[in-house]
């Protein structure tokens, strides 16, 4: 349901086109309703864990919201070049595969606060160098295990091309199947 509210105020924008990116999809969820537009114009970039590009390819092939033959797993900066794909399945440790590849928008929903900020910064690179808009929906703040804080204010937003900033309405409480139904994220 949150993902549906997100691409709402994303197609009041008119971003939903072209070349896509989600960063750290969690259950295909992002990718499953990008597919489900049926957009015909527009390729999807989906980079995460490798264990978790498993579990999203295999969720996505069952539920056969894309033929096979349109899905590839992006071995080499060359894979992305292929005109017969519409998905791209990238392992985290190559997003240097997508410096400058004219993709317009980037979407990274509470993802980016697992992260250290290394590779948070690493990814912010990589969406200016695209010149793209980028959807951001994180915690405002976050300690992790390690200790490194991350602090959303503090991301290295520089000339990120912005269209909203405020809180995000549909993900200040968290839903569950057993009691109690509704939390506070």
């Amino acid at each position: 349901m949150k993902h549906a509210f997100t691409f709402n105020l994303l197609n009041r924008y008119n971003i939903i086109k072209k070349n896509i990116c989600i960063i750290g999809d969690g259950k295909a969820n992002c990718v499953g309703g990008l597919l489900t537009m049926n957009k015909k114009d527009i390729k999807i970039f989906s980079i995460n864990l490798t264990e978790v590009l498993i579990h999203d390819y295999l969720m996505i092939r069952n539920t056969n919201l894309i033929d096979d033959d349109s899905i590839i797993v992006v071995n080499n900066e060359k894979d992305l070049e292929n005109p017969n794909k519409k998905l791209f399945l990238i392992d985290a440790s190559n997003v240097h595969f997508l410096k400058n590849k004219n993709i317009n928008l980037f979407i990274n929903i509470v993802s980016m606060q697992e992260m250290k900020p290394e590779s948070v910064a690493q990814y912010f690179q990589v969406i200016k160098s695209n010149s793209a808009y980028f959807y951001c929906c994180n915690r405002e703040y976050k300690k992790l295990i390690g200790g490194e804080e991350l602090i959303f204010n503090q991301y290295p937003w520089g000339d990120c091309k912005t269209i909203v900033l405020e809180d995000c309405l549909w993900h200040r409480k968290s839903y569950h199947s057993k009691p109690p139904f509704i939390i506070k994220f």
